[in-house]
């Protein structure tokens, strides 16, 4: 069977690069203490047995000519799981910081686009006896709330391992699309593309007013602010190179939520906040605070993908205030700057960059991402964003693999052009969880940043709690 990518997700593909892999990674720490009769092998097994439960981790990429038009999934019954899992080792002293500079490392190395796009490695060596299961998946193949349900397949409620339903005997995969049948979708693709085009103009043409009107409403509700404004050059943005660094967090989520009530704001709110406030702190140490308002890029879930394992994503860009603000004053200027930055997005209509994706060949996208890093324009370039925040909804339950407690989940987005940093938060029974991928030649010491964001919300909840 095969299925075209979407537009978007054929992005992903095009716009990556050595110093731009474009996959996501996940850090589970199982704890076989808090369970029973984990191992190696056994995770290994679980793995074997549940992974025709996940379509996404079933399906390699088919090109077509020239990149001309959008690839294909194909989608395999049998995987070579040695391609896949392999084990690692945290080096001493077996902390956090060693495993974010493993996790680092992982992170570094592009997915081999000849086999199904992700990878799973076994790390031990963790002082505290714990393991440490590193999973890396191309953000094309999996991401957003559409994705965790898939990897949610690999887990349990209890310690006992769950035995799947047996697999169906589907016999050997049909073969891939030819060179010639992929030729001949090509050129069907582009006697279509005019057409594409011109439906898209009017379309367009005809929700234009529509849209003037709405993004004029968003300006008289919340002034001029709510329009997105150019991130300022700071030293966490410009162009990440092709190293990468892991830090982990982990903060109270009743403290975020007794915020969050206390405030009358979103916790997305009091998350942004801290960040801000974890921002602030860091740059100030190195006297680098900017005049203005920093910009964070929030991904936003517009509606599930049509590819399986993944979402229509948006991104909003919210200002996050520099001045040194009183804990109320920062929450109500964050929770304003999110409201206007949602009503902008939804005013722009939040599919519009998935539908001019759709009409752009990969081939396209490619040089001109080629051609931006050859002639160094990239540092010419307005920088939209300084950093990346996403807030995701996670487990409220305990929940284990292969035998062993799911102590913390720790996830972590790809860097994007002009952004030296990817914050990603998670709830975690009583937890958020956070993940902090980083280019360490732009962020110089991102553990000082992510270690200050328990204190940066314990302050939050001592003033406005």
């Amino acid at each position: 069977m095969t299925e075209q990518l979407t537009g978007m997700d054929a992005a992903f593909l095009a716009l990556e690069s050595p110093q731009m892999p474009m996959h996501v990674v996940g850090v589970l720490l199982l704890d076989p203490a808090g369970g029973e009769g984990f191992s190696v092998d056994r995770l290994r097994q679980v793995v074997d047995q549940r992974l025709h439960l996940m379509p996404p981790f079933c399906r390699r990429l088919v090109d077509g000519p020239l990149a001309l038009d959008k690839p294909y999934w194909h989608y395999e019954s049998a995987i070579e799981l040695d391609d896949h899992v392999f084990a690692a080792q945290v080096p001493a002293p077996g902390d956090l910081h060693a495993l974010g500079d493993l996790v680092g490392a992982i992170a570094t190395e592009r997915l081999d686009r000849s086999r199904p796009l992700w990878e799973l490695h076994i790390a031990g060596g963790l002082a505290d006896g714990r393991v440490a299961l590193i999973a890396k998946v191309h953000h094309s193949t999996l991401y957003g709330a559409a994705g965790a349900e898939f990897i949610a397949e690999l887990l349990d409620l209890s310690p006992e391992v769950t035995e799947p339903a047996e697999r169906a005997d589907v016999g050997p995969a049909p073969a891939p699309p030819g060179p010639a049948e992929m030729a001949g979708r090509s050129v069907v693709a582009q006697l279509r593309r005019p057409w594409s085009i011109a439906r898209l103009v009017v379309t367009g043409g005809r929700n234009a007013w529509g849209t003037v009107r709405s993004v004029g409403g968003v300006v008289n509700r919340h002034g001029r602010s709510a329009l997105p404004a150019l991130a300022p050059r700071t030293l966490i943005s410009g162009t990440p190179t092709d190293r990468r660094i892991a830090a982990f967090a982990a903060m109270s989520l009743d403290d975020a939520k007794a915020v969050k009530d206390a405030a009358g704001v979103k916790l997305n709110d009091v998350v942004l906040a801290v960040v801000a406030m974890a921002v602030r702190r860091y740059l100030e140490a190195r006297d680098a605070v900017p005049e203005r308002a920093v910009v964070a890029g929030v991904p936003v879930n517009a509606g599930e993908g049509e590819s399986s394992g993944t979402n229509t994503l948006a991104t909003m860009l919210v200002p996050l205030p520099m001045e040194v603000l009183d804990p109320k004053s920062l929450l109500t200027a964050v929770h304003r700057a999110t409201v206007g930055a949602k009503e902008f997005t939804s005013a722009l209509g939040p599919t519009a960059i998935a539908e001019l994706a759709e009409i752009t060949p990969p081939a396209a996208l490619s040089v001109v991402n080629w051609l931006t890093r050859s002639l160094g324009l990239t540092a010419m370039q307005p920088t939209l964003t300084n950093f990346i925040v996403s807030n995701v909804v996670g487990p409220p339950i305990p929940l284990y693999l292969a035998g062993a407690l799911v102590d913390a989940v720790f996830p972590l987005g790809p860097l994007l052009p002009g952004a030296g940093m990817n914050i990603t938060v998670l709830s975690n029974l009583d937890r958020l969880d956070v993940g902090v991928m980083a280019c360490p030649d732009l962020v110089d010491d991102v553990w000082e940043l992510t270690e200050s964001m328990p204190q940066c919300l314990a302050e939050l909840a001592e003033a406005a709690v």
